[in-house]
């Protein structure tokens, strides 16, 4: 799954991984962990989102 445009922008100024995943939950998609782990990891945004 790649993020694009505004979804992209807003998971990228997420605080934490919750915040994340309830933004992209609200965009209408469902992720699995590993998945979470993925955008968490930077693999699906190209700026490296690191959460704590």
């Amino acid at each position: 799954m790649k993020l694009t445009g505004e979804l992209k922008e807003n998971v990228e100024k997420a605080v934490d991984k919750e915040q994340a995943k309830e933004i992209i939950e609200q965009a209408g998609m469902v992720l699995t962990d590993e998945e979470m782990d993925q955008v968490n990891g930077g693999s699906q945004i190209k700026r490296r989102v690191t959460f704590k």
